[in-house]
C-alpha cells in the first residue's frame, strides 16, 4: 500500500512541474503557466461535455431534393381574426397517399413553426415556399386559418392544403422529394 501512495505522490509531482519543462511558456511565472494549462483544459472539457439527450428523437426525412440553406420563412399576419384559445385536435383522415390532419394556425405562428410544434421536417415547408406562386399562400397565413398536411405511414410529408381567400391550394410531393403546387 505505501508503494502505491509514493506512485501515485510521484505521478502528481511530474503533472505539477510539467509547465516547467515547456520552454516556449519561458517568459511566464509557473503559476501563470499552470493557469493557462488548467484554463486549456476546462475549456477542452466544456466543448466535449455531452449535452442533454433529446426528449424525442428528431425525425428526418431524407430527400434528393433539400436544401441545405434557406432564410426562415415569416408569415406575414393580414387582417385579425379573434384570437383562438386551443388548436382544434388534428384529426386524421384517410387517403390513397396518407392520412390527412388538420391544424390550425395560432396567434403569430408561422408554418415552420406548426411543422416544428408537431415533429414535421421544416425543410419541406421551405422546400413547399420555392414552388407557391406570386399569390404566397404560404407566406401570408393568418390566425386561425385552416391547414391540413398529409402524412405518410412512414410519417413522411406527401401533401399540403391551405384555405385562402381564392378557394383551397395544394401542394403534393413528388417522385423525387420536391414539391409542386396542384392548384
Amino acid at each position: 500500500m505505501p508503494k502505491a501512495s509514493a506512485t501515485v505522490t510521484q505521478l502528481v509531482n511530474q503533472i505539477w512541474h510539467l509547465p516547467d519543462r515547456a520552454h516556449w511558456m519561458d517568459p511566464l511565472p509557473s503559476f501563470h503557466r499552470r493557469a493557462i494549462i488548467i484554463a486549456v483544459a476546462v475549456v477542452l472539457l466544456a466543448f466535449l461535455w455531452p449535452g442533454p439527450s433529446p426528449e424525442q428523437p428528431q425525425r428526418s426525412v431524407t430527400t434528393g431534393n433539400q436544401l441545405e440553406s434557406s432564410v426562415p420563412m415569416q408569415a406575414e399576419l393580414s387582417g385579425q381574426q379573434p384570437e383562438v384559445e386551443q388548436p382544434a385536435p388534428p384529426a386524421a383522415s384517410p387517403d390513397s397517399q396518407g392520412r390527412w390532419h388538420a391544424y390550425q394556425i395560432a396567434s403569430g405562428q408561422t408554418l415552420a413553426q406548426l411543422f416544428r410544434d408537431n415533429n414535421l421536417p421544416v425543410n419541406d415547408v421551405f422546400a413547399m415556399a420555392q414552388v407557391e406562386g406570386n399569390d404566397k399562400p404560404l407566406s401570408t397565413l393568418r390566425t386561425g386559418q385552416a391547414v391540413r398536411i398529409r402524412q405518410s405511414d412512414e410519417g413522411t410529408v406527401t401533401g399540403l392544403t391551405v384555405e385562402t381567400d381564392n378557394g383551397q391550394v395544394l401542394f403534393t410531393r413528388q417522385p423525387d422529394g420536391s414539391f409542386i403546387r396542384a392548384r
